[in-house]
């Protein structure tokens, strides 16, 4: 996951890498862009879940609190 941070806002989140198979492929297309929004709204890794998207929401939350843990290390 690829963080943006500016001015001490979290301005970017991007996902570098996430399973290509049809079936995860088609629920990630659905879910992250969710997942992308309510995390640059909430400012943090507490988003809602997507129903149907359970594996995606704990990659998705688990690597955006990584990765946010490493922002705030490197003040």
């Amino acid at each position: 996951m690829d963080l943006t941070v500016s001015g001490g806002k979290v301005t970017n989140v991007k996902v570098l890498e996430y399973p290509q198979d049809p079936t995860s492929q088609s629920i990630n297309e659905q879910a992250i862009p969710v997942y992308v929004k309510e995390a640059l709204a909430a400012q943090s890794a507490q988003i809602q879940l997507v129903s149907g998207a359970t594996e995606t929401f704990n990659g998705f939350t688990g690597s955006l609190q990584d990765a946010i843990n490493q922002a705030q290390g490197s003040k």
